[in-house]
């Protein structure tokens, strides 16, 4: 057996372990709970005429690839402890398993977890299309085990992850170039590390806030397999401490009249393999008359010297939010106005919301617009999005139509949806799920 192999086997071996023993000390009876949700979604494919030529406008009449995905997430209660098991399986086969432990011992929340997957990376199909590949032999390879512990100390939170992960683990939402042909990825390809994350955070007084983060072989990103996302990344190379002070209030003998709330947040940063060892990032914000925010940033390394992010204003109008972006040298490097509004309303045989954003800049005016109702009556809700963006070679142009409606009927739940692009009708689905 393989040392790589030996590692896996007395983690499982481990987290069965706790898990049997917690299970053994807790005296309440099992509570299940839990859902499952079956997705069928449809994409249609490019058009063709006689000799197989494909045409750069929709047909009205298509062929569709289809994706059917199912989804199965089981929660066993007993007492303080949860155990959960997650798992999604498409039409390649399935995607990811995810085995988890959470309790309450002493006021501190402690959760594990296992996770397998198979590895995917995102491709191009023979239709031009985007798509998701099962990346051969397409074994359930594991992953990752993760553990997690938080609590609150005389106001002081604590929150403690440890990661053990695959470094090499394909991400599916990428294309996967290995060296060598052809790609593929065994267990003999993967690299493991362990790493964890520290951070401790309590309130000082007159809003400010306190925030120290130590990271011992994991940074504050996430780990992706197909379907299913946790906090904390393993980096061997991330060894550094970072202590931030926010909303710091100051003296400002200057800040009278239409000017005052001054505030500072300071971030020093200690990276020993890294250059510079020691940094020092800051931030100083005041209002003016009340509403007008004001704002700068600087660096300070100890062989960068100061280095100042120049400064920002915003303006509140009767007609959205004026931004104003000015440069170290003072000079204007960008403006736009972002504009909003929301209602809610009630008309008796049904309720909801509207609302519409709108963003406009400087050099090329209106560059994004969107609008959004829903609508609720009883069981049934829908939801319309209409959405516009800029592109270069047209300017501002017709982006994206969603149309959602949903049908609780407790506990089964029906959804069907519907996405036009500027192509035509990009994808529809539909989703029945059962909540238990």
């Amino acid at each position: 057996m393989g040392r790589k192999r030996r590692w896996v086997l007395a983690l499982c071996c481990a987290w069965a372990g706790w898990g049997s023993w917690a299970l053994a000390s807790s005296p309440g009876f099992g509570l299940m709970s839990g859902s499952t949700t079956v997705s069928l979604m449809g994409f249609p494919l490019p058009c063709s005429i006689v000799d197989e030529i494909k045409l750069d406008t929709p047909c009205e009449r298509t062929v569709f690839a289809w994706d059917l995905e199912v989804g199965i997430n089981l929660k066993c209660s007993f007492d303080s402890l949860a155990v959960t098991i997650g798992t999604v399986f498409g039409i390649p086969g399935p995607e990811h398993l995810a085995l988890g432990l959470a309790g309450k011992w002493a006021g501190i929340a402690l959760s594990s977890e296992l996770c397998f997957a198979v590895p995917y990376e995102s491709v191009v199909d023979a239709n031009n299309l985007p798509n998701v590949a099962v990346i051969p032999p397409g074994d359930l390879l594991f992953a990752q085990a993760r553990m997690e512990a938080s609590g609150n100390f005389s106001g002081m939170g604590v929150q403690w992850i440890a990661v053990f992960q695959d470094l090499n683990f394909p991400n599916p939402g990428a294309d996967y170039n290995p060296p060598g042909d052809p790609d593929h990825y065994r267990a003999s390809d993967q690299i493991f590390a362990l790493g964890s994350l520290i951070t401790l955070s309590a309130d000082a007084g007159a809003g400010m806030k306190i925030t120290v983060q130590m990271c011992l072989g994991a940074e504050a990103g996430s780990f992706t397999v197909k379907k299913h996302s946790t906090s904390g990344k393993a980096n061997p190379d991330a060894m550094y401490l970072t202590v931030s002070f926010t909303d710091i209030p100051f003296p400002c003998p200057w800040c009278v009249g239409p000017i005052g709330h001054p505030r500072m947040g300071i971030t020093f940063r200690i990276q020993p393999k890294d250059d510079p060892f020691i940094s020092l990032t800051g931030s100083v914000s005041l209002t003016l008359f009340e509403d007008i925010s004001i704002g700068t940033s600087f660096t300070l390394g100890i062989t960068g010297g100061l280095t100042w992010g120049g400064f920002s204003v915003s303006i509140p109008t009767s007609v959205g939010t004026l931004n104003l972006q000015f440069d170290a040298s003072g000079g204007l490097s960008s403006a736009s106005l972002n504009m909003g509004y929301r209602h809610q309303f009630n008309a008796g045989w049904t309720s909801g919301s509207c609302s519409a954003t709108a963003t406009a800049t400087l050099d090329k005016g209106v560059t994004g617009a969107s609008f959004a109702l829903a609508l609720n009556q009883g069981l049934f809700t829908s939801n319309y999005g209409l959405s516009y963006s800029w592109r270069s070679d047209t300017g501002l142009t017709f982006s994206e139509l969603n149309v959602r409606f949903a049908l609780n009927l407790s506990p089964v739940q029906v959804g069907f949806a519907l996405t036009f692009g500027h192509g035509g009708l990009a994808q529809f689905g539909v989703t029945i799920g059962y909540v238990f």
